[in-house]
This record gives structure tokens, C-alpha cells and sequence, in this order.
């Protein structure tokens, strides 16, 4: 499936105004409050060096002028306090309506895609690229964007206040910020980004690769397999841990530096201040503004670790937009113009289709013509092309060249909806909702309980039904309610009684049906027959011999089609495949 091309930089005003939808106005208000809440947060350190440099250079100490200042370090704390929790009230707002968005459009973008992606994807890497990173996308907005807004300002207001006491230990102050900036930039680079994005992949690999393993735990112990012996579950595992040990690996000296430029300058001034006292005008003055200078170093120390942290969770949120761009970024089905033509039925006018990544075709100039109300068995090989030939009638994939026209009308310009109210299909597989019987044969639609009765009746499903506990209303997959692959298939034989499309598709109706329900199965496949079009792909060439044409498939082409007596007479590969299927079932226990 082709993408569109990427995005440039991805912003979070971007984002915001993307997903905000009428809480945009909560990203400048939590970033405005947050940053005010910064600037109060310094208050307390200027008033506890003015309470100091009463204390200790005053002659005659002023308790009242104390009192003041030890009341303006209360009331800016507590403004702190609440300017701080006004802000993440704005931005969980804001982040709880951007992770909706976020979702909705995923499955809105999810539900235009063309059914093949959902055929070639696996549904717990989907589901956890929309639900994972719609969280994390909510985790960033709510709590690391306001402490991003603080994280800037405090460091910068504790510098100017540095300065501002005394210039000298400023200096000192910025000269390890800025050692600390250089070694915080190693790390910042696109080579991190890039394997932070890797790591954060196999992560995720990681994840989907263990519940795979835990589900298949029973076979794993049947035959007494070791970790080693489950090759993708223990390569995830060694792939996950040589990226996370060259991640810390290659982040360990920037960050090293770093933490040592950040508290050298604090370790230093001690024996700095010892120094410089005896020969100072102001010896007392000194000594408190270092006092301050270390009080501040320390917490602008935190301040710069936590902005480092807070930088490092913006390339993280950047690698999960990227992640759900995967997903927007695919191409949904468009619609076309075609001209009409005068025919009727199913035409394939020399279509090839290529499956994306692969190099051969795995249909090639392909022209037939189904026509309506006739039955045909498409039979050949494993990887023949059978099953890709019945997909793009329901245009899961796109073709390469050619056309597919129903009725006259190529199929790219009919709407997906109106195209799917003409096909019933009955996959090889079938999977069923953890919901009631009744939703599961109706799939959303309202039919009578005499209507679905009927249903159930013509597939053979009754005795899935008596034992249901609680009959239609019984929802599968709940107290022990569990369904087979051969009753799967014959629920979705019963929605597609119900649907009544004037176009039938089967994918081996019979693959999973036992001995005693094959017949029955085979009953009511001719009652679902009669009066459509109908396509099959048979691997039990027994069952195809009165269908109105069989074509014979090989590597992606028709090698010949005809009625069964014609093919055992001409086309020696038919004769071969059905030779072949005669001796495998002659086999007994």
C-alpha cells in the first residue's frame, strides 16, 4: 500500500491546531500560566538571600523587615502552587481532546482504507499504533508541554538573579551552562532522534512478539520447546536489547559531561569563596551571595536535568506522531470517472496486480468474464493467484494496470459502500466479534428473529444455536461460550443468507467443516448459489464438478477454463491436480 510522502517538522502548535478542536485556547493558556508559575517559583530564592543578608551583614537585625520577606516567600509559593495546577487543569483539557481526535480520525482514516490493509497488517500492531501513542501523545500534552514552559523560564530568571547578586559567580555559573549546553546538544542531534526511534520500535516489537508467544505457550509446551527454539520471539528479544544498550551506550559521555558541568561549578565554589574572603572589600556580602549561589546552583542543577529529561520526551512525542503518521498517511480508496459499458456481470479486462514489496505479479494480464447468475471454481496451486483474483472483485488492493468493471462500471468509480452491498463474501477464515450471536449473523443490521431463524437454518448452524445459553442474545467468547473455525464459517454462510447480495465469493467454504457437516454445508451453499453470481475457490475438486466454468490458474495467469469433463480431456495440469486430490482422499485411518 503506498503512502504519501512525510510531514516536514512536527510542531505541537501543529498538533494542537490539527486536534485541539475547541480547546485550542488551552495550549496559550497553559503555557502563559505555566510560565508565570516559573517566574514565582524564583521569588522565594531572592527573598531568603535578602533575609540572609540581614542576618548576617546587618548590625542590628530587623525582625519585622524578616517577617516581610519570609510573607512574600509564603504568598509566592502558594501562587506557584496554584498558577501550576491552573495550568495542567489547561492542558489535560487540551490533551484529552487532542488524544479523541486523535482516535476518531484514526478509525475515520482506518475505515477508507482498502480491506487488503487489514488483510496484511496485524490487527495488534494497529491497534497498538492508534491506542499506545494516542496515550502517550495525551501523557506529553497533559504534563511534560506545561513543564516545558517552567523548565525554560526558571533556569533562565535563577541566572539573571546570579548575575544580578554578584557578576563574578554568575560567570562561574554560566561557563558550566554552557559547557552543559554543548554536552546536552550530543544528544539532541538526528542520530539520537534516529535511534530513539528505533529503540522505541523495538519496544514495541517486543510487546506484540510476547503476547504472540504467550498465546501460543501450549504449543510451546506440547513440544517441549525452549525460548531459543521460538526464533522471532527471542530475535525480538536480542534485537530489542542490542538497541537499548547502544542507545545508553551512545548517550552515556554527553550525558556524563553534562551532569559534571552542571555540578562542578556548585563543588567549587567553596574552596573559590575561601579564597577570595580574605581579600575581599566585603567579606560578609561574599559569603551570602555564595550561600545564594549555592542554594540556586543546586535547584538550577535539578531545573537543567529536568529540561534535558522534558527535551528528550519532546523527540519521543515527535517519533509518536511520526508512528501515527504511518497510518494517516496511507492512501485511502479513491473514487474515479469511467465511462459505462453496455455489458453485464464481471469483467477482469488485463489486469495485473503486484503486491507492494514484491517483485513478481501475483496476478498478470488477466481477461475474463463471469458472467451473471453463473457459478465458477477457481482452482490451482497454493500462490497461483486464486485468492488475489477474488480480493480485487472487493477491491482490497488497487490494480496496476488494467480493469475491473461490474456491470459495465469500473469498480474504482463505484462508492465502497454500494460496491460492498453487492458482495457477500465467505473467507477461508472468519473472525467473530466478542459480541451476541444476533450481532454477530446481523453485523449492524435489523433483521427479524424469524428472518435470522431462516438464516441459521439454511447454514446449518441449529445446533450452534441450541446450545447457546441464552440463544441469540448469547455473546460468544463469554462463560466458556466459544465458537470452532467450521462454525465460524457456517455463522458467515448465515450473513450471507442474510445480506442477499446478488454476488457470491467463497474462499473454501468447506475448509474447516467436518465429515458429518461438509454435505450440509454443501446443501446450503447450492440454496445461497441460486440465483447469483457466484465465485469459488474449490481445493476439493470433488465438489466442482457441475459449476458452469472452471478456471485453472498457475503463477498468476488462466491456463485454461471449461466444464470439469473438458479439462480431464485438455488441459493435462487440471487432470494432474484432480488426479492428485483423487488419491489423497482415497487415504484412510
Amino acid at each position: 500500500m503506498k503512502s504519501k510522502k512525510k510531514k516536514s517538522k512536527i510542531s505541537i502548535s501543529g498538533i494542537v491546531n490539527q486536534y485541539g478542536g475547541d480547546k485550542k485556547y488551552c495550549y496559550p493558556l497553559s503555557i502563559l500560566i505555566s510560565s508565570f508559575s516559573g517566574i514565582v517559583a524564583v521569588i522565594p530564592y531572592y527573598f531568603v538571600w535578602k533575609i540572609a543578608m540581614e542576618l548576617i551583614t546587618s548590625d542590628q537585625v530587623n525582625i519585622r523587615l524578616i517577617k516581610t520577606y519570609a510573607l512574600w516567600i509564603f504568598i509566592s509559593q502558594v501562587i506557584g502552587i496554584l498558577t501550576g495546577l491552573l495550568s495542567q487543569a489547561f492542558s489535560h483539557l487540551l490533551a484529552f481532546r487532542v488524544e479523541k481526535n486523535i482516535r476518531k480520525r484514526a478509525v475515520s482514516h482506518l475505515m477508507k482504507l482498502p480491506i487488503g490493509y487489514f488483510e496484511n497488517e496485524d490487527s495488534g500492531r494497529i491497534r497498538r499504533k492508534i491506542d499506545d501513542n494516542a496515550s502517550k501523545t495525551h501523557s506529553f500534552i497533559a504534563h511534560i508541554m506545561p513543564d516545558m514552559a517552567s523548565a525554560v523560564v526558571v533556569p533562565i530568571l535563577m541566572i539573571v538573579l546570579i548575575l544580578v547578586v554578584d557578576i563574578k559567580l554568575g560567570i562561574i555559573c554560566l561557563l558550566g551552562i554552557a559547557f552543559a549546553m554543548a554536552s546536552m546538544s550530543m544528544m539532541m542531534g538526528p542520530k539520537t532522534k534516529k535511534l530513539m526511534e528505533e529503540y522505541m520500535t523495538t519496544s514495541e516489537n517486543l510487546g506484540i512478539s510476547g503476547v504472540e508467544f504467550i498465546r501460543g505457550m501450549p504449543v510451546v509446551k506440547v513440544f517441549n520447546q525452549t525460548i531459543e527454539s521460538f526464533q522471532k520471539f527471542y530475535s525480538v528479544i536480542m534485537d530489542y536489547d542490542e538497541k537499548a544498550k547502544f542507545f545508553v551506550n551512545y548517550c552515556k559521555l554527553p550525558m556524563t559531561l553534562y551532569t559534571l558541568a552542571l555540578y562542578l561549578p556548585t563543588i567549587l565554589i567553596g574552596p573559590i569563596t575561601i579564597i577570595l574572603i580574605n581579600g575581599a572589600d566585603q567579606p560578609l556580602k561574599l559569603l551570602t551571595d555564595s550561600i545564594l549561589y549555592i542554594i540556586i546552583s543546586m535547584n538550577l542543577h535539578s531545573s537543567l536535568m529536568r529540561l534535558a529529561i522534558l527535551s528528550e520526551s519532546r523527540n519521543q512525542f515527535a517519533v509518536t506522531m511520526q508512528k501515527l503518521d504511518t497510518i494517516f498517511d496511507l492512501d485511502p480508496i479513491k473514487e474515479f470517472d469511467y465511462d459505462k459499458k453496455d455489458e453485464s456481470g464481471i469483467v477482469f479486462d488485463q489486469v495485473t496486480y503486484t503486491y507492494t514489496g514484491k517483485d513478481t505479479p501475483a496476478l498478470s494480464n488477466i481477461s475474463i468474464h463471469f458472467e451473471k447468475n453463473k457459478t465458477y471454481a477457481l482452482v490451482g496451486e497454493s500462490g497461483s493467484g486464486k485468492s488475489t483474483l477474488l480480493n480485487l472483485i472487493g477491491r482490497f488492493y488497487d490494480i496496476d494496470k488494467g480493469q475491473i468493471r461490474l456491470n459495465g462500471v469500473n469498480i474504482k468509480s463505484i462508492k465502497e459502500s454500494e460496491l460492498m452491498s453487492k458482495l457477500a463474501i465467505v473467507f477461508q477464515e472468519n473472525k467473530l466479534l466478542k459480541m451476541t450471536l444476533r450481532e454477530n449473523i446481523c453485523m449492524g443490521r435489523d433483521y427479524s428473529d424469524a428472518e435470522i431463524t431462516s438464516a441459521i437454518e439454511a447454514s446449518s448452524c441449529q445446533n450452534i444455536l441450541a446450545r447457546m445459553d441464552n440463544g441469540l442474545d448469547t455473546i460468544i467468547g463469554q462463560k466458556g461460550t466459544y465458537i470452532s473455525g467450521g462454525e465460524a464459517q457456517r455463522i458467515s454462510i448465515a450473513r450471507a443468507f442474510l445480506k442477499d447480495a446478488p454476488i457470491l465469493l467463497l474462499d473454501e467454504a468447506t475448509a474447516f467443516a467436518d465429515p458429518e457437516n461438509e454435505n450440509k454445508i454443501l446443501k446450503s451453499l447450492e440454496k445461497l448459489k441460486a440465483n447469483r453470481t457466484t465465485i469459488m475457490i474449490a481445493h476439493r475438486l470433488n465438489s466442482i464438478k457441475n459449476v458452469d466454468e472452471i478456471i485453472v490458474m498457475k503463477k498468476g495467469q488462466i491456463l485454461d477454463k471449461g466444464k470439469h469433463d473438458y479439462l480431464i480431456d485438455n488441459c493435462a495440469y487440471y487432470k494432474d491436480l484432480y488426479k492428485n486430490y483423487s488419491k489423497s482422499i482415497e487415504w484412510r485411518v
